[in-house]
């Protein structure tokens, strides 16, 4: 009986080109995802000035004998057609694709992702309390840095109970922009603090999907960043904090090189 050697060399290979394959869908299922959430907050936001809109329509009906109220109710318009026009531009710029970082102030997107997630923080009553400068340029993916903003975020927000806090704080340190999330929430359980940036990690049973701070680290990988967290599930100072540190002068272009980020502290 003829004797079969070891498999073919390139089994390897092909099972990396899976994984490869896996990543790249799960990362595409999570942009999916913040699109969505993405796509209600900007009808939320829209939707305020759009109803304005609508009742000055009304206004100008019933105002139509009297032109210097028309006049003033056409002002008006004007004025919430100017805010619809810079939410939707705004909201472009921070998703516009490009194969190179881009000097952008961080404090628009940093306040984007508090109000994306306006609605869960003020059904749980949650305190914010934020510290940013007036201006912070940096060389970004402004769309990746956006959704690891927004990660943050939510997590801290969903992780929090009714009535707590969240401290969001935006600084140069250094050479790096320091991003700083905080809450006082229940804490990360040990076992998941073990694999904490790993895939399908999570303590929240049905209502995540255990990606959102691994997609938060590769985005921190892409600009060559660090992420420094500790968390406390135990007496009065329960709660997780995350510090992220990203090069002011960013990354060129991205390699898809990825290095070990994390550190706890």
């Amino acid at each position: 009986m003829m004797e079969t050697g070891p498999g073919p060399p390139f089994d390897d290979k092909r099972a990396e080109d899976r994984t490869l394959r896996l990543e790249t869908a799960l990362r595409r299922s999570e942009r999916l995802a913040m699109a969505g959430r993405l796509a209600a907050s900007v009808m939320h936001e829209i939707n305020n000035p759009s109803q304005a809109i609508a009742d000055l329509v009304y206004l100008i009906g019933k105002d139509a004998d009297h032109p210097e109220r028309v006049r003033a109710h056409a002002v008006q318009i004007e004025e919430q057609l100017v805010r619809i026009q810079y939410i939707a531009r705004q909201t472009l710029s921070f998703f516009r694709d490009a194969p190179r970082s881009q000097t952008k102030d961080l404090v628009p997107m940093v306040e984007a992702a508090l109000r994306y997630h306006g609605a869960l923080l003020e059904e749980k009553h949650i305190q914010v309390q934020k510290e940013l400068p007036d201006i912070l340029t940096a060389s970004v993916y402004p769309g990746d840095f956006l959704q690891l903003v927004s990660n943050l975020v939510r997590n801290a927000g969903e992780a929090l109970p009714g009535g707590g806090a969240l401290w969001i704080r935006l600084r140069a340190s250094g050479a790096n922009a320091r991003l700083t999330v905080a809450d006082n929430g229940r804490g990360i359980p040990q076992p998941i603090q073990a694999r904490l940036f790993e895939a399908f990690q999570s303590d929240k049973a049905e209502a995540g999907n255990g990606l959102g701070l691994w997609i938060c680290k590769t985005i921190v990988d892409k600009h060559r960043g660090s992420i420094l967290w500790r968390s406390s599930t135990e007496g009065n100072a329960h709660g997780t904090t995350f510090s992220i540190l990203l090069p002011l002068d960013g990354a060129t272009e991205y390699d898809g090189f990825e290095e070990q980020s994390y550190i706890a502290r």
